[in-house]
């Protein structure tokens, strides 16, 4: 008999292996090759039928049903799709499921070419139920590591709340130049232990933080010299006390730039320098270097201390572990954080040390992407009782459960007179207070009994009475992420518990800062200057609470010389500059109305100059005649901020401030937009211009002209008529209309010039003809409400352009910078946002006549 040494090697082979072998014909045959079949599947091979596979139930990985249609093999036999490390489970009944991999592929039978699947099966039920232990282990750690941050968020917000008592009262002690040297040493022992302990909450919570994935760094370029520079005076004093020198050898006339968090690049280098210090010997060295090393800088802290052994340095970076034998204070968490926050900002931090010698602290930071492969080695006025008059005060109310907090806090404002304050127990009696009393500002606690305060800031903010109140969070929760969570809530400030006296003043004062800050829109500016300088945006203006003091404290006086004042847009302007110079103190010693006429302005400017006025604020009337007169003010030492317009051949710097407009080319633009709208794109029209040559009202018709050809090319400008004054639009516009009878629309500069043009159009019986203009005046805004020819304009808004103009002239008061060329940005007005509009412009509401149509 011949042996098939062949076949009893495929045999064999299929013995010794682990897995289930089997071919499913497409027949319905199945043949076991191995007898693992039963041991995996728990079907006898003898037995292995489509019906006892069918019988099974299967799972997919996540748990849900999976079809026998749907397992590999049967999809392999069906339609010749291979499988490798498929994953499903097989209930058998059992209080456990049985989880396998199944490789199926093709495969043809050689005598009739039929159709087959070679299937082959692992269990891997161990290894499934090592990783499900893996992840829940995980899962039980991830809960354990929040729980123990919430833990410490809690523990950290009990323990910052007495903290708060006790460094706050020790600082008035400190402030307190009746104690003796003894009383004196006892307030520094409460103020070091008390800060030493912030300082080790702080870091617990960082290390939190950082383990839970909470800490969150903000990469930025940061130059290295400053900030070592910064951390070296902060560590000066603790140096001095052990007469240690710290030596900065990085070149004190070069820029290193990193990518780091420069709070966080801080607080390494602050820890560094500490421990450089502590464990140094006294009349030790701390010597600071720093190089290019590929496309990283390192930095190194070399101290002259103890040092340490191999065992020690290899250790130091773990978290609690102290070196033996040492007296200093800490808990072995700092270096450990130091690591994690390197780590973070992508660099590394290792040791060299040497017993009895010293050590080398040193880690690497990424350079930005400029600086790769190449070698490249802001004043706070203290307010002081005399500083303040009357009228410097603000009435302050804090609402705060806890008498140790209000007492502190109390006891702080003792100190100043400026600020007087109110209190409240709960969020209830805080609403109502704010609601009743004359608050400029409210400190809130966030934690309160009745009320949380979130729910009191959102009240404050929808209550008419308060919403304009400046509110500060206080709480002692210090998490980074709930602080800016408040702050843009909308707060204005932050203070934690325990508060820096002296901090917590200066937030207060900074809040209270920004006391003039218009409101004006924030939208692109299209004009240019007189000389085509850029247009700086008027919103960037605004004065301090300090600048508005070195301003009253001098009495200045100033003259409003305009060349109309009869209409809504000058008296809105006159009423904008009036309000603020009040509040900045400056007396208005005169306002004067040229009514167009040159010789009136001149004549104006010689009777205001006798009045020695500071500042003259100023809309020229002819920019070329009325100069020598401006120029006089000017070489008198007054400062000169003009309006619109500016007399030529004077220089900005010398002879003026600077000017301050609209944004007129926008304007002109919103007119030129709303003729072609109402004219369907196509049509005549007619401009109204003013012979005189001011860059403003030339950079309107610039900009409607434009606009018409660039955007409605189907719009013909077929007449174009200069006016001198407002009262020559109603003859020259009958003109143009007599000369074009099919005229579809007539644009005017300004409103007074739309007036005279829709009187002309009625005089001629043309009552469906559409005129737009700039400035937002009661007669075209009647117009515009009633559905009347005027459609629409480009509107400025006065008010706040007398705003601007005047904190232009503090600022030159003050010798602030200031730019050539302020704008107020444009809006375009149509009956959907005229009474928006009106109030923006005018700070008050439309007239009845308009408010009716509405």
């Amino acid at each position: 008999m011949k042996v098939n040494y062949r076949d009893n090697l495929y045999k064999e082979v299929l013995r010794t292996m682990s897995e289930c072998v089997m071919i499913l014909e497409k027949s319905g045959k199945m043949v076991a090759l191995n007898e693992n079949a039963e041991k995996i599947l728990g079907i006898k091979s003898e037995f292995l039928t489509k019906s006892s596979l069918m019988q099974l139930e299967y799972v997919k990985e996540d748990g849900s049903p999976l079809p026998y249609s749907q397992l590999p093999g049967i999809i392999t036999l069906k339609h010749g799709i291979p499988f490798y490390n498929f994953i499903l489970g097989i209930n058998n009944g059992n209080s456990y499921i049985k989880w396998i991999s199944v490789n199926s592929t093709p495969l043809k039978i050689c005598d009739n070419e039929e159709q087959a699947a070679l299937v082959t099966i692992s269990d891997i039920t161990e290894w499934k139920n090592t990783e499900h232990d893996l992840i829940r282990a995980k899962e039980e750690a991830e809960k354990a590591n929040m729980a123990k941050s919430d833990f410490l968020s809690k523990m950290s917000h009990e323990l910052r709340t007495p903290l708060n008592g006790i460094l706050g009262f020790a600082q008035l002690l400190e402030m307190d130049e009746t104690l003796n040297k003894e009383q004196g040493d006892f307030v520094q022992e409460i103020l070091g232990g008390g800060r030493h302990l912030l300082s080790l909450i702080n870091d617990i919570l960082d290390v939190s933080r950082i383990e839970t994935g909470q800490l969150k760094v903000s990469i930025e370029e940061v130059d290295l010299l400053t900030i070592i520079n910064e951390c070296i005076n902060i560590v000066q004093p603790l140096a001095k006390k052990k007469r240690i020198s710290i030596h900065n050898q990085l070149d004190q006339w070069q820029t290193v730039f990193v990518l780091a968090d420069p709070i966080r690049l801080k607080q390494i280098l602050l820890n560094l320098l500490d421990n450089a210090i502590k464990y140094n010997r006294e009349g030790g060295k701390v010597i600071i270097f720093s190089y290019l090393k590929g496309n990283d800088q390192f930095i190194h802290f070399v101290d002259t201390g103890v040092g340490l052994s191999d065992e020690e340095y290899q250790k130091v970076f773990i978290p609690f572990y102290r070196i033996e034998g040492t007296q200093e204070e800490g808990t072995g968490i700092g270096l450990y954080l130091v690591k994690q926050l390197v780590q973070l900002m992508g660099g590394n931090i290792s040791v060299t040390s040497q017993k009895g010698v010293g050590s080398d602290f040193f880690f690497s930071l990424p350079l930005p992407n400029d600086l790769k492969a190449v070698m490249r080695w802001g004043e706070e006025v203290v307010l002081t009782e005399g500083n303040f008059r009357k009228a410097d005060c603000y009435r302050l109310l804090y609402i705060e459960d806890n008498e140790s907090n209000l007492n502190l806090v109390r006891n702080i404002m003792k100190s100043q007179p400026s600020y007087t304050l109110l209190s409240a127990r709960t969020g209830k009696e805080g609403l109502e207070m704010a609601a009743n009393e004359n608050v400029d500002l409210i400190l809130l606690d966030l934690n309160l009994p009745d009320i949380h305060g979130y729910e009191i800031f959102d009240m404050l903010k929808t209550m008419k009475q308060t919403k304009d109140i400046a509110v500060i969070a206080v709480s002692a929760n210090a998490i980074p992420q709930d602080i800016q969570y408040t702050l843009d809530k909308g707060f204005d400030n932050y203070v934690t518990k325990p508060f820096n006296v002296k901090e917590f003043l200066t937030i207060i004062r900074e809040t209270l800062n920004s006391t003039i800050n218009q409101n004006i829109p924030d939208d692109k500016i299209l004009s240019t200057g007189p000389h085509g300088e850029e247009a700086v945006s008027a919103k960037t203006l605004q004065l301090s609470l300090k600048d508005l003091k070195k301003l009253k404290e001098k009495n200045y006086k100033a003259a409003i010389a305009m060349h109309y004042t009869e209409n809504d847009f000058s008296t809105a302007i006159i009423s904008g500059l009036k309000d603020t110079f009040e509040k900045m103190g400056i007396e208005v010693v005169a306002v004067t109305d040229a009514q167009f006429k040159v010789a009136k302005q001149i004549s104006d400017i010689e009777i205001i100059m006798a009045k020695k006025p500071d500042v003259i604020v100023s809309l020229p009337v002819d920019p070329v005649a009325t100069a020598p007169a401006f120029k006089k003010a000017a070489e008198a030492g007054i400062k000169l901020i003009f309006m619109d317009s500016m007399p030529a051949g004077l220089e900005f710097g010398k002879d003026y401030v600077s000017v301050v407009s609209s944004d007129n080319y926008g304007n002109g633009t919103f007119a030129g937009e709303i003729m072609g709208k109402e004219l369907k794109g196509k049509g005549k029209i007619g401009v109204i211009f003013h012979n005189i040559d001011f860059f403003v009202n030339n950079q309107r018709v610039k900009a409607f002209e434009t606009t018409i050809k660039e955007k409605y090319p189907n719009i013909k400008i077929v007449a174009r008529v200069g006016i001198t004054t407002p009262t020559d639009a109603e003859k020259v516009a009958s003109g143009m209309l007599a000369r074009n009878p099919d005229l579809d629309g007539i644009f005017a500069i300004w409103d007074e010039p739309a007036e005279g043009a829709l009187a002309a159009a009625r005089k001629a019986g043309i009552n469906d003809i559409v005129i737009t203009t700039v400035d937002l005046g009661s007669n075209v805004a009647l117009q515009i409400a009633s559905e009347g020819n005027i459609k629409g304009l480009g509107a400025q808004l006065p008010y706040e352009n007398g705003v601007a103009q005047a904190i232009i002239a503090g600022y030159s008061l003050l010798g602030k910078e200031v730019a050539p060329f302020y704008v107020v940005p444009a809006m375009k007005v149509t009956k959907e946002n005229v009474l928006k509009v009106w109030k923006l412009a005018y700070r008050q509401d439309p007239p009845d006549a308009i408010q009716k149509y509405f």
